[in-house]
């Protein structure tokens, strides 16, 4: 049985200040015993073991104190701002207008600003309740839906990718879709009749917790609608994991009948990995600069840390009875020419973006797209015309 949604609890947009002030003193102690050790390891070496260390030790507990106060008093700032706004009513924000003319709104600005946020540092707001945590929700139109009624028998749910939100779909629609409104959603509803429905969520917590959290909305979806009788899952890059692994669970898959991933990276990002090792190498390096900018990278959100994985275990085996449809990218030339395969979209290797072999399954290649154009563009458009129409 699907569970009741409760709306995140907002809290102010301080709270990320605060939490960030909290991470920089880590990185300055970090930095400081980096330093430290270098000084004293080079004093051993001219017999001036003893009184270096006792220096050190001096210097370890003047500076922890600092920093702990600069700690303490930053969470009574908070704590103080906190209670100052308690009694405060924060409406739910309103639905930006699903439009490429929306994106460089002042409004539309602030919106790609959290999604970015929420990619790089989303599981920090979820698990300090913060108030920018974008969580996730279903929009039909200009409305967030919790299970509300939805018009038709058929409908396809849009999941963006990391650090964007749902008007990502509108990227430079009036250039390659002929004019601002138009989107996939929009043009499947017009073609095919199918009722656009988007995702938002919070990019950087888990593949397999947003999986959950999709399957739980794509469930209250349908129990609310039961003239439903047809649900297909479109998701760009990371969307079309999140989609895999929502797939995995929840009863609404009885009325799956498709997915589509737009440049996901089924058998992970170099990206992400390079991302990985880097921040390993770097820490190893006791170095001050070595040591913080490594302590930075590997900070990075689970949802980043996910896509440098091949096969991730969350988006499981596809499933029987549902079509899929693969879509990879190269900037130039096509698969076959040496190198396009391993550079792809400039993020997502053609063979990643391939996804696994299957019994329905049906793999595109597009070339001159950038990982960013398969949200939006007159070519995918085509293969999803095509896809539909079968």
């Amino acid at each position: 049985m699907a569970k009741k949604h409760v709306l995140p609890r907002l809290r102010p947009t301080q709270a990320l200040i605060h939490d960030a002030v909290d991470a920089t003193t880590y990185l300055v102690d970090a930095g400081h015993e980096s330093t430290a050790r270098s000084v004293v390891g080079a004093l051993k070496i001219a017999g001036l073991g003893t009184p270096a260390k006792a220096i050190d030790g001096v210097r370890r507990f003047m500076t922890r104190g600092i920093l702990g106060s600069v700690r303490l008093v930053n969470r009574g700032v908070e704590g103080a701002s906190n209670l100052a706004l308690e009694s405060v009513e924060v409406p739910e924000a309103p639905t930006v207008p699903q439009r490429s003319d929306a994106l460089v709104s002042p409004v539309g600005a602030v919106d790609q600003l959290v999604g970015v946020l929420n990619g790089a540092v989303g599981d920090h707001l979820a698990s300090s309740d913060n108030g920018l945590d974008l969580g996730l929700r279903l929009r039909h139109g200009d409305q967030w839906i919790y299970g509300d009624p939805v018009p038709g028998e058929r409908a396809v749910v849009l999941v963006h990718g990391l650090c964007t939100t749902e008007l990502s779909w509108s990227l430079e629609a009036e250039s390659t879709l002929g004019a601002a409104d138009r989107h996939y959603g929009a043009l499947l509803e017009e073609n095919h009749g199918y009722t656009p429905i988007y995702a938002r969520y919070n990019t950087g917590r888990p593949i397999a917790d947003n999986g959950f959290l999709l399957a739980d909305a794509l469930d209250r979806l349908v129990e609310g609608n039961p003239q439903l009788t047809e649900l297909v899952l479109i998701g760009h890059s990371m969307g079309g994991l999140v989609s895999r692994a929502a797939t995995q669970q929840g009863a609404f898959v009885e009325r799956l009948r498709a997915v589509i991933c737009l440049g996901s990276p089924h058998a992970g990002a170099p990206l992400a990995r390079f991302g990985h090792a880097a921040a390993e190498v770097l820490e190893t390096i006791d170095l001050p600069a070595t040591q913080v900018i490594g302590k930075i990278v590997a900070s990075r959100s689970a949802g980043i840390h996910d896509l440098r994985h091949r096969d991730l275990e969350a988006t499981g085996p596809l499933l029987d009875g549902v079509r899929y449809l693969f879509v990879a990218g190269s900037v130039a030339g096509g698969p076959e020419d040496p190198g396009v395969s391993w550079f792809g979209d400039g993020l997502v290797p053609v063979t990643s973006a391939s996804g696994p072999e299957g019994a329905d399954v049906t793999v595109r290649h597009l070339s001159g797209l950038a990982h960013h154009q398969l949200q939006a563009h007159s070519q995918v458009w085509e293969l999803l015309d095509a896809f539909f129409t079968r």
